[in-house]
């Protein structure tokens, strides 16, 4: 029920500044996955977009991952694999007062969960067949990144904490900006 209170007002307060927002910059990123242990590390890639400050200083972000990780039980000769697709949306808050290209924020998403296992076939005595599960659960996050120079275009380093119910997760992902404001 928090959750949806939450999501509700972050979405009417949204709506209520939509006027002045426009496409300022895309963000192509890729990176690694840290899932809570057992989990191995992984990879993902994703985009996000600086649609222009909502109130004084909050800029929204809405953002689209795909990631994906594996899990191996030692002594057994198959693999349990997990992936996301996430959409949601982030604000950043700059902290340029502390260090310029510094920000700091959090947001809430969608996530697509989908794992594949293997199942037992009792006719081959073997793991030889595979089974999914997906579900779609709503999770928090809270990030840190500093936007920087690469040359003649802009890059961010990003550090986000997922909290999903059940399943949390650390990403660090390098991204080139591609400006749209020109």
């Amino acid at each position: 029920m928090l959750r949806f209170v939450v999501l509700s007002l972050f979405l009417v307060a949204i709506s209520v500044n939509a006027q002045s927002l426009k496409l300022n910059t895309i963000t192509a990123k890729g990176g690694v996955i840290m899932p809570e242990s057992p989990w191995d590390t992984g990879f993902l890639v994703g985009a996000e977009a600086d649609m222009g400050e909502v109130f004084n200083g909050f800029v929204l972000v809405p953002l689209v991952t795909y990631w994906s990780t594996g899990y191996t039980y030692s002594g057994t000769t198959f693999d349990l694999s997990l992936s996301n697709i996430q959409l949601g949306a982030d604000v950043h808050y700059s902290l340029d007062n502390v260090a310029p290209g510094l920000y700091a924020g959090g947001g809430l998403a969608f996530n697509f969960l989908t794992s594949e296992y293997p199942v037992f076939n009792y006719t081959t005595f073997q793991f030889d067949q595979t089974g999914s599960d997906t579900e779609t659960k709503l999770g928090f996050a809270v990030l840190a990144g500093y936007n920087l120079k690469l040359g003649n275009m802009a890059g961010v380093v990003q550090g986000r904490y997922n909290i999903v119910d059940g399943f949390d997760t650390l990403e660090l992902t390098l991204g080139i900006l591609f400006d749209m404001a020109k």
